[in-house]
């Protein structure tokens, strides 16, 4: 019977054999039938579901198992074709790089996953060329998420122990996020809003996603946006304000919903009551500066800023913001 082996990477260390084999296999519903069939062997010997897995163990699989693997792999494929303009755009836009993470400057209309062309299979298949075979059980992926129309600083993990550890920052709120936003008006002071908000329907003629209330409910998420006015110019006559965004929690459109509810809508952004625009972008929010904790175990600074892209610092140019007047930018 032939044999195929395969060499356990630094990221499968520690794992079960089982979460490691529903990579390798294409179809793993019979998997602890073929472990006590011995047709998969860890170092030579029969194992079941739970046994460890090491770095530099080898996982010994009946080559006839993996017969429809390369195919189903072959599929996958082609249907996450990745553009090479893509791929070229996150190395240009690349902030930061390690052995743990990479960061990029989001580009706009873009989305991280989903779709056929998008961030992620683009920095999969950069992480793939450069790790080949590193590891059988990781992949890389999209650590937190950024709307398909939001610009700015997006990780990805590029190791299981870095991504398990920015999981864990992420939930403890020890990874600080800020944005930069065109809203409507004058935000004449620094705010804090407190709301909460519910899930919408997106089926609804208004097109909205999230809703905002500020009303506890059972239904409810808290929501927790500081604002910060920066600059004030004016588009087609009316007043707008650049603003910073400091955000306590992390709810989808958080800060359109929030910006909206306060009287403040995002620029363009007509799912919440911002007026139409005919310019580069629907609207402008960017995630300008992500922090971490000062002493981390992967040497990350303490904090990674995402330079302003073309788009938004030619629209602030349009309603008389200069930017080299702006500390931050």
């Amino acid at each position: 019977m032939e044999i195929k082996t395969f060499i356990a990477g630094k990221d499968d260390d520690g794992r079960r054999i089982d979460r490691v084999l529903r990579r390798i296999l294409a179809d793993s519903a019979k998997m602890h039938q073929l472990l006590r069939k011995s047709l998969i062997k860890l170092n030579g010997k029969k194992i079941d579901a739970a046994e460890k897995v090491h770095e530099g163990d080898e996982i010994s699989v009946a080559a006839f198992l993996l017969q429809n693997t390369d195919s189903e792999r072959e599929k996958k494929q082609d249907s996450r074709t990745v553009s090479q303009s893509l791929i070229e755009e996150i190395q240009k836009n690349t902030l930061l790089q390690t052995d743990d993470f990479l960061i990029i400057n989001k580009p706009y209309d873009v989305s991280v996953q989903g779709g056929k062309t998008n961030l992620s299979n683009a920095v999969s298949a950069l992480f793939n060329a450069a790790h080949q075979n590193d590891s059988l059980s990781f992949r890389c992926g999209p650590l937190h998420r950024l709307d398909r129309k939001t610009t700015g600083a997006l990780v990805f993990s590029q190791s299981l122990s870095g991504a398990k550890w920015f999981s864990e920052q992420i939930a403890a709120h020890r990874i600080k996020k800020t944005y930069l936003a065109i809203i409507e008006g004058n935000l004449k002071k620094n705010a804090r809003w407190e709301d909460f908000i519910f899930e919408g329907d997106e089926n609804k003629s208004d097109s909205r996603i999230f809703h905002t209330v500020t009303t506890k409910s059972a239904q409810g998420k808290n929501a927790i946006t500081n604002a910060i006015p920066l600059a004030f110019g004016t588009y087609n006559g009316a007043p707008v304000t650049l603003a910073e965004f400091k955000i306590e929690t992390g709810r989808k459109h958080q800060i359109r919903a929030q910006s909206a509810l306060h009287g403040f809508p995002l620029l363009g952004d007509t799912a919440y009551g911002g007026q139409k625009i005919k310019e580069s972008q629907d609207f402008f929010l960017h995630a300008y500066r992500l922090e971490f904790p000062q002493k981390n175990p992967f040497g990350l600074p303490s904090c990674v800023d995402a330079f302003i892209l073309t788009n938004f610092r030619k629209m602030l140019t349009k309603i008389l913001i200069n930017c080299d007047d702006i500390r931050i930018i």
